[in-house]
C-alpha cells in the first residue's frame, strides 16, 4: 500500500542553506583566518558571529532527527508497518554516492599533489592522521576523536558518519518500540546523552562534540518534536501562539548563543551546565522547526525567501564539497603567484570566490550525479516521499 500524502516542509530548506552558510563562514575563519593578524575589534566579531558552526551542525542534527522520525511515523501510520529494507536502500541512495565520491577525491586524488604544495599552504592534505577504514565504515567521527581533524578535506564528513549511525539504528526503534512508549524512549535517550557528557566526557570538548552518544541528544530532540507533531492538540497550541511570544523566544534563544563560550570553557569547571546546555540549544532549534512549520503568527516564514530556500536541496553537496573548493581556490591562488600568509583583501576574496564555486559545483553535482541515484529512490517507497528532504 502506497499513500498519496506527500510529506514536505517548505519552510525548512531555507534553514538548511543558512546553517550551511554559518558552517562555511566558521570554516573560512578556521582555514584562512589563522593567517591574518586580527585586530581586537575583528576578534570580537569573529568569536560572536562567525564561530557558530557548532550550533549550525546541532541544528542540522535536530532537523535530521525530525524529518527521518516524522517520515517513519507517517509510514507506520499509513501502512501499519515500516519497510526497513526500503528505508535503508533510500538512505544508501541519498548518502553513499556523494559520500564515497568525496572519499575518493580527498583520500586519493588530492594527496597526489602533497609534494607540490606551496610554502605555508593553509590546508593539510596528508592522510597520516586519518583512519581510512573508519571513514569507509561511516565511523569518521571516531577517527577525529582518536587522531584529531588535521585533514579537514575528509574530516568534514564526521557529521555524515554520525547521521549514518543514527539512520542505521533509528528505524528499528520506531518499528519495534510501541508508539505509546516512544516518548519515554526518546526522553531516556536525551537524558542518557546528558549523562554521557557529564560522566564520560566530563568537560572534554572533543568527546562532547564528536562522540555519537553526545550528538544523540540533538538527533533525538528532533525525533521528539516529530512525535509531538503527530499530536493535534500540541500542534494547535503552536498554531495560535502569539507573535509577541514567538519574537521573545527568538530573542532569548539568540542571547544564549555567546554564553556557551563561557559555560563550555573547561577552565570554568561548569561540567553539569556544559552537559545540559546542548539540549537547551536543541530545544530552541526544535522550537524554530515547529514555529516555521505550524505557527499562524510567525513574524517571517523563511520559505518566503525563494532564492535562499531554492538552495536548500543542494546543502549536502555544499557541505561535502566546500573544503575541497577551498583547496582548489587556494591552490589556484598559489599557482598564480599568491603568497601565504595573505591579508584581509585576500581572505575575503578567497572566501567569496570559494562560496560561489561551492554553490555552482554543488548544483552541477546534484543535476548530473546525485539526481541519478535520487530518482532510483522512487522504487523503494512505501509513502510518497517524492519531495523527501
Amino acid at each position: 500500500m502506497i499513500s498519496n500524502t506527500k510529506v514536505f516542509f517548505p519552510n525548512l530548506d531555507g534553514f538548511r542553506f543558512i546553517c550551511f552558510l554559518i558552517v562555511f563562514c566558521n570554516h573560512s575563519i578556521d582555514c584562512l583566518g589563522l593567517f591574518i593578524d586580527w585586530s581586537p575589534k575583528y576578534a570580537i566579531i569573529d568569536e560572536n558571529f562567525f564561530l557558530n558552526g557548532d550550533l549550525a551542525i546541532s541544528f542540522f542534527f535536530v532537523l535530521s532527527g525530525f524529518l527521518i522520525t516524522y517520515l517513519l511515523l507517517h509510514e507506520k501510520k499509513m501502512t501499519g508497518k515500516i519497510n526497513i529494507k526500503n528505508y535503508y536502500v533510500r538512505r544508501v541512495l541519498r548518502i553513499w554516492p556523494l559520500y564515497f565520491l568525496i572519499i575518493i577525491i580527498t583520500m586519493y586524488f588530492i594527496p597526489m599533489l602533497s609534494n607540490h604544495m606551496p610554502e605555508n599552504f593553509p590546508m593539510n592534505t596528508s592522510m597520516e592522521n586519518v583512519n581510512v577504514w573508519l571513514y569507509l565504515g561511516f565511523l569518521g567521527n571516531f577517527s577525529v576523536l582518536f587522531n584529531g581533524i588535521d585533514n579537514v578535506l575528509v574530516g568534514v564528513l564526521w557529521t555524515v558518519s554520525i547521521e549514518e549511525q543514527f539512520y542505521l539504528i533509528w528505524p528499528l526503534i520506531i518499528a519495534f518500540v510501541p508508539t505509546k512508549y516512544l516518548l519515554k524512549t526518546f526522553l531516556a535517550l536525551i537524558f542518557g546523552s546528558i549523562a554521557f557528557r557529564y560522566f564520560y566526557a566530563h568537560g572534554d570538548f572533543m568527546i562532547a562534540r564528536f562522540h555519537t552518544l553526545s550528538a544523540t541528544s540533538d538527533l533525538t530532540s528532533g525525533a521528539l518534536i516529530a512525535l509531538l507533531a503527530t499530536k493535534e492538540m500540541f500542534i494547535n497550541r503552536i498554531k495560535i501562539m502569539p507573535k509577541s511570544t514567538i519574537i521573545i523566544i527568538y530573542i532569548v534563544g539568540f542571547i544564549f548563543f555567546p554564553l556557551r563560550f563561557f559555560i563550555m570553557n573547561p577552565e570554568n569547571h561548569l561540567v553539569l551546565l556544559s552537559s545540559i546546555l546542548p539540549v537547551v540549544y536543541s530545544a530552541f532549534f526544535a522550537f524554530i522547526i515547529f514555529e516555521q512549520n505550524y505557527a499562524d503568527n510567525s513574524f517571517y516564514k523563511i520559505g518566503n525567501a525563494k532564492r535562499i530556500s531554492s538552495l536548500g536541496k543542494y546543502t549536502y553537496a555544499m557541505y561535502s564539497f566546500h573544503f575541497i573548493m577551498f583547496f582548489v581556490v587556494l591552490y589556484a591562488y598559489s599557482l598564480l603567484g599568491g603568497k601565504f600568509p595573505f591579508y584581509y583583501k585576500g581572505f575575503f576574496g578567497v572566501t567569496i570566490v570559494t562560496l560561489i564555486l561551492t554553490i555552482s559545483f554543488s548544483k552541477i553535482s546534484y543535476k548530473y550525479f546525485e539526481i541519478k541515484f535520487l530518482n532510483l529512490k522512487k522504487k523503494f517507497i512505501s509513502i510518497d516521499t517524492s519531495k523527501e528532504q
